[in-house]
Parts: structure tokens; sequence; C-alpha cells
């Protein structure tokens, strides 16, 4: 341990570093400071430059002491920055990598930097990024002078230098972070020089620059004074400060320092809590309160007083219903409450257990009592981990090691397989190490389907039948592709049916069971490697006709002469309205079999398992000698997507995307495939994106977290209990109530059946939208606002014209495993870290009439004239046949017709 710790140190003092110290903006110019460490030569050529979109501008740096780098932007450059701008320093030729030094603040920028009409901060990732993170706002460089006429309690009046132009008597007041804003609303007297603004409960702790809204301009506001003065809140003491003669103010959470601390566990399954603090009011009551800053969730407990001794009692199950961190609040019950965060020395802590083995739930639980950064007491709770994996996998056999099964409560281990549409199951005890003859389980009859999926599961009950665990198991010696398997059986069941059972494993290196069925009265062909190239095969999910597949097939029905079929299951909602077309075919029917056998391309919104009734890998039907398009179901750039070249076997021939950089930067760089290979067309579901009446309501259409695999996952998950927190939220409901707006909730197919049936009745105003009952094109061309978390289908909306506000409540977590693009670059529109910036921005864009956001999206989706499918025929025919074209009189007719298109729809 102790060598490790020093090469650790060893590796700290040769390692280069650049390090920002502080940045700082005289008006001029935006100075960044940095601390230079481990160049161990004399000489330091130093070449910063910023980045603003294809150009290049070299910047001034000034090197001092050796160590000292100064890098300053001048103004003229800073009104530049349209959306983000990137700072780079090379030194000796080098690029560098920059950190933020420990004694850099954040809030040395809460100040802003206001550049003409943009209000822009930085970020350090690796460089430095200048963001106008609020481009649709319209800041003014001129101020208008205020001073404090009073404060008190969650009330402050200011007295302006000379009456504020406005006529209302409601004036709203903006209040900027960093990068977040809050709206707080303001009455003006009849002077109009007088403004009282009240209710500061929605802001968080820290620096605040003000600004008023006079003709939808944003005004920063000047200090006339020159005292500090402050006052207090519900939860915080605000300061009302003068920076740089900005009106500022600055918040910091009401605290109570505690002068004792004893944590013990109760035989009654509660926790008491004792303390002693300082600065108690006499003849004063309190509570206690415990809150979940995930879920939102808060509690309410009695507080034994005794001067300035407290007492309280916890149930355990209060504190583990959720395994989310809990915090400690003591709330002041007087004629102006207000809640106190505990503060106390780390030792305080260390003077009584805050280490706890409970059980709850059949299995152990830990609890830890532990010091906030914040100096505050919080509590988290971790579940027992369940140590199992799968070392093998031969001859249809899975063996592997399960342990860690002592801590759950005379609970028994059993490895199950469940179909996923049906969950229907079957399972075998399991305990050590285990080998499992998959053979011997009736995986015939847990088939929901001819063709479906059967994951695998550990699975703990205890004594009583419960399950109090469930969790996927994974494969140690995983080679993930997507069109190959580890074992295969074939099976006849009692019609002489023909079944085949793959193993195979996810992204994330999960076994599961891929099968499909050949009924006994299908013929084979008697080539299955002849193909036909005039036979396309088109779809999409399985389920599903609403997405770039079906566009693209009605497209080439109509305009080419290729026998194009499009495949959709029977018993899906998105059948019945296409049934009649003789081209749709039924999946896994006797005519989506012949049709599968010898089409020559394939084309999808998703892998093939969509569209083809067999597993689509080397071997099977002749899938090998196909041309494989993938037709694309948004725009990457978010997420890491699960298409990467060397996830397949046979990649695709012919990957679609909207926009150069998807191609060069995504599609090319990240996911490993040839510029031949990709083809920016568009896609082809934009060729139906014509917005003809001005909509009115608000679409809310979250999209799914790959994290939950389980029904208790999901109901406990930070997800759930966010949307479900929205769509009840008071002030949005009364928004919705005044400006004569509903929003229309479309989840997440896999979370339909969550927010239906677990959220009680909804509001008059909250309307469900259940999958299938409007394709979502439609729903995005009958609605006015977007509101959505990370779903590319914002672009469409953005196409549209339209505003979207995105709900990034756990934006860390969705990207842990790196974002593509800078978030800036993608996500255009308004961005909400919590509901109530959330609903801040849904507010401002009800009173704006429901305006689009003024953003460039040339470099997201280069084509906005509706032939995208006309493009990707072309592409696709190049792959058949190079000189196969849709004929000139077939184009110029097409042509004709989209012009008509184009005059007739709103622009």
């Amino acid at each position: 341990m102790e060598i490790k710790q020093i090469g650790k140190k060893i590796k700290k003092m040769l390692v280069k570093r650049v390090e920002l110290t502080k940045h700082e903006f005289d008006g001029e110019e935006l100075a960044f400071y940095f601390k230079l460490s481990n160049f161990f030569v004399l000489k330091k050529r130093i070449e910063a430059e910023l980045l603003v979109g294809a150009e290049v501008h070299k910047l001034p740096a000034e090197l001092a002491q050796s160590n000292q780098l100064v890098v300053s932007i001048p103004r003229d450059l800073l009104k530049l920055v349209d959306t983000t701008s990137t700072v780079k320093i090379k030194i000796n030729s080098e690029a560098s990598w920059i950190t933020k030094h420990p004694d850099y603040q954040e809030g040395d920028f809460q100040e802003s930097v206001l550049v003409g009409s943009k209000y822009l901060t930085a970020q350090v990732r690796k460089n430095i990024t200048i963001i106008n993170r609020f481009v649709d706002f319209f800041f003014m460089e001129k101020s208008l002078g205020a001073a404090v006429s009073s404060a008190h309690y969650d009330t402050l009046t200011l007295e302006f230098d000379q009456p504020v132009p406005v006529m209302d008597e409601e004036i709203e007041v903006y209040a900027f972070n960093n990068r977040q804003f809050r709206v707080l609303s303001g009455t003006v007297d009849s002077t109009r020089q007088t403004v009282v603004i009240q209710n500061f409960l929605e802001m968080s702790a820290g620096l605040w620059r003000l600004f008023i809204s006079i003709d939808k301009k944003l005004y920063p506001l000047s200090a006339s004074f020159g005292a500090q003065q402050s006052f207090e809140t519900y939860h915080h003491t605000v300061a009302v400060l003068s920076l740089h003669s900005n009106f500022c103010l600055e918040l910091e959470p009401h605290e109570l320092e505690l002068k004792s601390m004893s944590i013990s566990e109760n035989e009654d399954s509660s926790f008491r809590l004792s303390f002693t603090a300082e600065k108690v009011k006499p003849g004063v009551s309190y509570t206690l309160l415990v809150d979940e800053p995930k879920s939102g969730i808060a509690k309410y407990y009695d507080l034994e007083k005794r001067a300035s001794s407290f007492t309280a009692f916890v149930p355990v199950d209060d504190l583990l219903e959720n395994l989310f961190v809990k915090r400690f609040f003591i709330v002041e019950q007087s004629e102006n409450p207000k809640v106190y965060r505990f503060r106390f020395d780390k030792e305080l802590l260390g003077y009584s257990d805050t280490l706890y083995k409970v059980v709850f739930n059949s299995q152990f639980i830990k609890m830890k009592f532990y010091r906030r950064k914040d100096l505050s007491l919080g509590l988290s709770a971790t579940s027992s981990k369940l140590k199992k994996l799968i070392r093998s996998i031969e001859d249809f056999q899975i063996g592997g090691r399960i342990a860690s099964i002592e801590d759950f409560i005379e609970s028994t281990a059993y490895l199950m397989i469940e179909d996923r549409f049906s969950q229907e199951s079957v399972k075998v005890e399991i305990s050590g190490e285990f080998t499992v003859d998959l053979s011997d389980l009736d995986l015939l009859g847990i088939k929901s389907k001819d063709k479906t999926v059967l994951d695998v599961f550990v699975v703990i009950e205890n004594v009583e039948g419960q399950v109090i665990r469930k969790e996927k198991i994974r494969y140690v010696h995983a080679h993930y592709k997507k069109d190959h398997f580890y074992s295969h059986q074939k099976v006849y069941d009692a019609e002489n049916n023909e079944h085949h059972f793959m193993i195979t494993t996810t992204p994330y290196n999960n076994v599961k069971i891929e099968t499909f069925a050949i009924k006994s009265h299908i013929q084979l062909p008697s080539d299955v490697d002849a193909k036909d190239d005039h036979v396309w095969l088109i779809g999409e999910r399985t389920n599903t006709a609403q997405d770039n597949g079906i566009v693209l097939f009605h497209w080439l029905q109509k305009n080419t002469e290729i026998e194009a079929y499009y495949v959709i299951e029977a018993d899906s909602p998105e059948y019945e309205p296409i049934k009649d077309n003789p081209n749709v075919l039924a999946f896994g029917s006797d005519r989506h079999f012949d049709i599968a056998f010898k089409a020559k391309v394939l084309l999808c919104t998703h892998d093939f398992e969509n569209i083809l009734p067999y597993k689509p890998a080397r071997g099977f039907f002749g899938y090998e000698h196909t041309v494989k398009i993938f037709l694309q179901h948004g725009v990457l750039g978010r997420k890491n997507v699960e298409y990467h070249k060397k996830y397949y076997d046979m990649p695709f021939d012919l990957f679609i995307v909207s926009s150069e950089p998807e191609k060069q930067v995504i599609v090319m760089e990240e996911m490993g495939y040839d510029d031949a290979e990709v083809a920016v067309t568009g896609l082809a579901r934009f060729d139906n994106l014509v917005q003809r009446n001005k909509p009115k309501d608000i679409l809310l259409m979250p999209t799914w977290r790959d994290w939950i695999h389980t029904d208790e996952q999901f109901l406990k998950s930070e997800y759930f209990l966010a949307y479900a927190h929205l769509i009840q939220n008071p002030k949005l409901l009364g928004l919705l109530e005044e400006y004569n707006v509903n929003v229309n909730f479309y989840p997440h197919y896999r979370a339909q059946n969550y927010f239906e049936n677990e959220v009680g009745g909804f509001h008059e105003r909250i309307r469900f939208i259940s999958l299938g009952s409007k394709t979502v094109q439609q729903l995005l061309i009958d609605h006015a606002l977007l509101i959505t978390d990370y779903s590319s289908v914002s672009f469409d909306f953005t196409l549209l014209r339209k505003p979207v506000v995105y709900y990034h409540f756990d934006v860390d977590r969705f990207f842990r495993k790196e974002i593509l693009r800078p978030i800036e670059e993608t996500f255009i529109g308004g961005i909400g870290t919590h509901e109530e910036e959330l609903i801040t921005i849904i507010e401002d864009r009800m009173k704006n009439d429901f305006a689009n956001f003024d953003y460039d999206i040339s470099g997201i989706i280069k084509y906005t004239d509706q032939h995208n499918c006309l493009r990707i025929f072309n592409e696709v025919q190049k792959l058949v046949d190079s000189s196969a074209e849709l004929p000139m009189a077939d184009l110029a007719m097409f042509q004709a017709k989209e012009k008509m298109l184009d005059h007739s729809s709103l622009k």
C-alpha cells in the first residue's frame, strides 16, 4: 500500500499540469490565470487560440515567473461567440490538458461577462469553453441604477434612480447564477420607481446577478448604494451586494452550530438523534426535517426540546423507503419560519456510532451517517451486493458462481429465465459454483411468440416466496457482437415446428437467449444465398410504423419501381391503418418468411432483428449476402449508442446521417465507419415535417434510462419520481390553467404502464397519451412546445421551428459513459437542471406565445428541403446497382409536387 502511495506521489510530481486559478473581466478583455507545474524546461513557447466555429483566432498570452500564465480574450472576439467557443493552449507545440486549480472557485465567473446582447459563462473541461448559454434572451448593456429601500423577511424593496418604463403593475426580475437563472415576480408602485420583490423560495445558495425585464429585453441592475444590506428568507440569509457596481444577491443557507451530537439505534426499529445547539431561541418550537434531494420527498418529525438540547426518533422504515441520500434539517416554527441545516465539526460525529448494518426487506442494509461537503448531516444507505457471474457458455450450458448469499436472511437464490414480453419464466436453484444445462429447462413453455428474447436473471426469494432482489448476470468472457452467438440449440415441438435458441449477451455483457421459430409448413428456398436486387425489406421496431421506415416505404412505393415491403407485428395498433397495403407483411407470417429469404436490401431504423423472422447472423438463410442499410431513428451526437462498427461481425453497408459533423465526428471518428459507408442525406421522416396550423399545447416526452431493469428499480428510481412530481407540480398546473394550455404526456414505450398505473389521477390539464394512439410525428406537429430530456425527437421539433425545453436532472448519470458532442452543440433550447428551473423556462416560453429559441441548426441538420427520401434512395441504389437512378421524368414530377407542398406549409 505504501509503495502504491509513493508511486502516486511520484506521478503527481512528474505529470505536466496547466491549472486555472481564476478568471476575470475588466470590461475590455476576459483574462484567464493559470499555474504551470512540472514543465522542466527553461524556455516555454506558448500558443493560445480561440476557436469560433471554423475560425481560429490567436490570443495574447503572457508568461511570468516561468509558471504563471495569463491568456486574454479581447472584447471584440467575445462578441463573435454564438453558442460555444473553445480556448486551447499549446506549450512547446504540445496540446495542454487544462484542469481547475484547488484555489479556483466556480463563483469567480458568476458575475458573468456581458458583451453586447450576450451573457457568457465559462467551463473547464480539458480546454476552456466559452458558452453563450442564454442565447434566447436579449441582454442590454445599458444598466438601470437601483438601491435598497427596505429589506425584511422574504421581501426586498428596490428604489430605482428613475422611473421604470413599464405599463403593468407586475414586473419580472431575472436572477442569473453562472449556468442557472430564476425569475422573481415584482410589483411596481404608481411612481414607477419602487419595485417590491417577494418569495425567494425557488432560489438556491450562491451569488446571483439581477436583471429587470422590459419589453422582452433584460437590463442589468447597477447598485446605487455602498454598504451591504441583508434580510432573511425561509431557506437563506440574503446579502445585497455591489460587485463592480453590479447589483447582486448572495444567498447563504441558515445554519445551526452543533455543540454535541449522538445517534443510536433503538430496539423499536428507529434511530434516536440527540444534539445540542447554540443560539437556540427560547419559547420557539422546532421540528426535524428529513428530505431526499433526488426524489423531493420530505418528512417531518417531532423534536423534544429541553433548553438547547433536542431529541427526535426516526423510524428505520422511513429512512430506507428509498435508498437515496438523505439530508437532515431543523425547522424553526415561528412567525417567520426558517429551515436550518446542521453545521458541525467532523470530530463531533466521531463521538457517535455512524455505521450501522440493519435488516430490511430480508436483507442487510448498510447505513452511514456522515458530514456532507456543505458541512451538514447526511445519511447514505446501500444494499448488500449480490456477487454473481457467468464463467463459461458451452454446449448450451452456462457455468458460474454466486456469493454473498448470506447477506440475504433465510433466502434462496435462483437462476431465472424470463420471456421479455410476457414475463413468463422458469427457474432453477443455484448456490456457490453452479452449472445449469438450459436444455433441461422448459424454454419452449415460456415463449410468448415465435421470435422473442429470454432474459437471464439471478433472483433472491425470502421464505415467503417474495422476490427481494432481481438482477441480470454478466458473462466475464463476453465478446459482444450483435450478429453473433456463443451457443446454439435447435429444438422441435410436438407440431414439428423448428425452434432455434441462441445464447448471446447485451452491450453490458448481460446474458440473454434469443429465439425464433420456423413453422413446419414453411418451404425453405433451395438456394438461400440467392437474393433479388429489387426486393427491399423495410421496418422499424417490430411493433411500430411511424418513423423513418414507414415514411421511406411509402415514398418508394409512390416514386420508384422497387418492390418494397414493410414488416410489422399484426397485434400492433399501428398495423391496423396500413394492413390493407398488399406490401405490408405481418411479422412471422408465411409471406414475411418468403420475402425475407429473397430480399437483397434490408433497411431498418434499429437492428435487423426487428425486420427478419430469424437471427441476423452469418449462416442463417444467406444473411451475409444482403445489403444492410441503417436508416437511423434520430440524430446522433448525444448518448453513446450501440451501433459501432466493432459491434458487428457484418456491419452496416450504409449508415444514414443528417449532417457533416454527425458523419465525421460521430459515425466515422467515434463509431469506426469509413467515408463511403456513411451518407449525409437527412432522415426520411423529415420529409413529412410540415407545420400547417399553429398549435397551442405542450408535449412531454421523456426517453428511457438504460440502468433500470426491474419494476422495483423503476418505481424507486429518480427518473420515475422526477416526472411523477413534475406533472403534479402546483405552479405548473397553475400556469396551464392561466394560459389555457394542456400538457400531453407521452412516456417512453417501456415506461407507459408505470406512469399510467402508478401515478394517482391525472389533473385535467395533464393528459396521458397511450402508445400507438398517435404517431410520434403527428404528436410533434400537433404541439407548440416540447419538453424532453435527451430524446433525439427534439431535432424534429427544432426542424419545425418550435421551442424545446430539456429536463437534465440526471445529466451526469445519463452521460456517465461520456457525451459524444458538447451539450451546447446538440441541446438546442432551454435546459433546466431541476424542477423549479424547468418550470421557469416553460413559463418564459408561455409568456412569449411559445416563440422559438434563436439557434443555428446547420451543424445538426444539413437539409431542410423535404427531399431526404430521394437522397436515401439514390445512395442505396448506388450500392445495389450504380447505374440505377430515379428516372429524370419521375424526379421532375416529384420535385414539382414537393415545391407545391413547400408553398402550402407554414414557414
